[in-house]
């Protein structure tokens, strides 16, 4: 088999290389998160007027960066398992009790993580939807892709199904389904009050967030499209494509495809909202279904070429920052939530609802040169990152 006559540095090396990538990645989608009211992620013009240079941060961010990066956290997560499933079988070990610990585990820290400190936790996600991928790991890479594509279609199907119908309402049904939204404007000033707060003013705001998060995103959307990217970055790690197994050739090849098409429709469902003046519910029934199909396109397009980067054996030192930050992923995760809550959350500067889209992504590269350098530095002295010794304790 192809991976097994891998050795087992370069396996680890190009995942780390994307983990990293990664994690750098998602917190240019994630800083709005940390910096505004949900409604400005859900419709970017709710919050701001989204002009000059806080568009183009915001186009840029749409177009290359959201949604695509949770996707590649997915498919590592998803190589992953298939991972640790072979060395726990070569060690004898029960691979089942294994990955149920670490799941476990890693959903009790995501649960932490939610309530304690910030909504947008992910670890709670990826451990529920961690066990039932598991299901899926002697699966070939053929059956794999083909569940991994219709898991990941569903919502996308079921919501244009839903955009359809609403378009057939009589008009005073439209409008009454419009207006049976709580006000905007009343939910960003509560969620700005709130997070400038105190400790537990936040918590009570962040108690309905996270609640809404877990049982009303996870079964609607973000559960699926978490699933199916798993399972195709399981393909993808079976195929060596994870493990920079192909050719230069066909990773060119590949990203060139992947942002071609991806841009194409994330441009797309851009240009939908403009001719719909911003409106919210096409918006969402539109504009964001083609950015989700954009998502595995663009996603695949960065990781091929970070898979490309790591073939140059030339630039493996410059990469051991970034390596480092993805060896180290789950703590640079949660630095980054401590960091970024200490600068907008009242128990810090309370800048919460107070930065432009281009001030934020100042601080978006300021958290990168702090993990960058804090990563390395750990693992100069350390063998792994805190976060991960404490996953590996408690699911030992």
């Amino acid at each position: 088999m192809q991976n097994s006559a891998m050795n087992s540095a370069q396996r680890l090396g190009s995942l780390d290389l994307l983990r990293g990538v990664a994690v750098l990645g998602i917190l240019v989608v994630n800083i709005q998160l940390f910096a505004m009211p949900v409604a400005g992620v859900l419709s970017p013009k709710l919050v701001s007027e989204l002009q000059g240079g806080d568009f183009i941060v915001w186009f840029v961010s749409h177009v290359l960066f959201e949604g695509k990066f949770i996707a590649l956290f997915s498919a590592l997560f998803g190589a992953s398992i298939v991972m640790l499933t072979q060395i726990h079988r070569s060690k004898g070990l029960d691979h089942w009790a294994c990955h149920w610990r670490r799941m476990a585990a890693l959903g009790l820290i995501g649960i932490a993580h939610g309530v304690l400190l910030w909504m947008g936790d992910i670890l709670f996600l990826y451990a529920l939807i961690g066990m039932l991928a598991f299901f899926f790991v002697d699966r070939d890479v053929r059956y794999l892709l083909t569940w991994g594509i219709i898991i990941f279609a569903v919502p996308i199907v079921a919501y244009v199904v839903a955009g359809w119908g609403i378009s057939e309402l009589p008009v005073s049904g439209f409008v009454a389904l419009a207006s049976s939204a709580p006000s905007v404007h009343e939910q960003v000033v509560t969620a700005v009050n709130a997070y400038q707060g105190s400790w537990m003013e936040q918590l009570q705001q962040r108690l309905t967030e996270v609640a809404t998060r877990y049982f009303v995103g996870i079964p609607t959307s973000l559960g699926w499209l978490v699933l199916g990217c798993m399972l195709v970055g399981m393909a993808g790690y079976k195929s060596g494509f994870l493990t920079a197994s192909w050719s230069a050739r066909s990773y060119i090849k590949t990203s060139l495809w992947g942002f071609v098409v991806g841009i194409t429709l994330s441009i797309a469902g851009v240009m939908h909202r403009e001719a719909y003046d911003w409106e919210i519910l096409s918006g969402f029934l539109i504009a964001d279904q083609l950015n989700q199909i954009a998502i595995p396109f663009t996603a695949i397009g960065w990781a091929a070429l970070v898979m490309l980067i790591y073939k140059q054996g030339w630039l493996q030192k410059a990469l051991w920052p970034l390596v480092a930050v993805g060896r180290t992923a789950l703590s640079c995760y949660l630095l980054q939530t401590l960091l970024c809550t200490a600068i907008f959350y009242g128990f810090g500067l309370g800048l919460y609802g107070e930065l432009t889209r281009v001030e934020q992504l100042v601080v978006v590269i300021g958290v990168w040169l702090a993990l960058l350098l804090a990563a390395p530095l750990w693992l100069y002295r350390f063998r792994m990152g805190p976060a991960e010794w404490l996953l590996r304790r408690a699911s030992s």
